[in-house]
């Protein structure tokens, strides 16, 4: 397997003023899923995509590669698939590089190890998967609501009065920790649920994306003891 892992980080952060570099405990935030790359014996090559110079410049001093894309392919409606293909034909037309998967890894998820990283490339060899996506558990109780405020259940159980215990396990994606896909499957799919799909279970206290002020500021608390926070919750097991 040759892994690229593949950071995506534009320059017009609107929710988070300079979200990818701000400073997060420390450090820059996109540091953080850096280093986890890096420090992956499965990852091959980490590269930052982005739009700005600063951030390009700040990828590079935190031990990555840096590729400037396009502005077409960094604002708020643009999908990041553009930004994924753009950079996978940069490194194919210029370098003749062409890996044999792709690690999306979004800045946003800090808590990401690269225990995390390794855990989910194992996962995918072990079920012979074309991608995995890394998702956390979630309530059961989910509802949505139409413009009339009338509301309907998405779990036909919970209608019933039926107990937790019993009903069927639910999940969401936990933000952006991991997405790890085949490239031949990514190109022919456009997508990170492409071919068999396989899920990577994250611990719902882990599972922080930095899309609010807020979110930056519980990330940080949860952080700082996050060693401490894993001894405690292990004395209930």
């Amino acid at each position: 397997m040759e892994i690229l892992a593949l950071i995506p980080a534009r320059g017009g952060s609107k929710g988070i003023s300079n979200k990818n570099i701000r400073p997060f405990c420390g450090k820059p935030l996109i540091a953080y899923t850096i280093d986890a790359a890096k420090a992956s014996p499965k990852v091959g090559r980490v590269v930052v995509s982005t739009d700005s110079e600063e951030i390009a410049a700040t990828g590079r001093e935190c031990g990555a590669e840096s590729f400037m894309r396009p502005a077409a392919t960094a604002t708020d409606t643009a999908p990041v698939m553009d930004a994924v293909l753009y950079t996978l034909d940069k490194l194919r037309d210029t370098e003749g590089y062409e890996p044999t998967h792709v690690l999306l890894l979004q800045t946003t998820s800090p808590l990401r190890e690269t225990s995390d990283i390794d855990n989910a490339v194992e996962l995918l060899q072990k079920r012979d998967a074309d991608s995995v996506i890394s998702m956390c558990r979630t309530e059961q109780g989910l509802f949505t609501k139409n413009s009339e405020d009338a509301i309907e259940t998405l779990h036909d159980g919970y209608k019933t009065g039926s107990n937790r215990q019993t009903l069927t396990p639910t999940y969401k994606l936990d933000g952006c920790m991991i997405y790890l896909i085949k490239t031949d499957v990514l190109r022919t799919t456009r997508s990170f649920l492409g071919g068999k799909a396989v899920g990577y279970e994250i611990e719902r206290w882990r599972a922080v994306d930095l899309d609010e002020p807020q979110d930056f500021v519980l990330a940080e608390l949860i952080y700082q003891p996050r060693a401490a926070l894993k001894e405690r919750i292990k004395i209930f097991y």
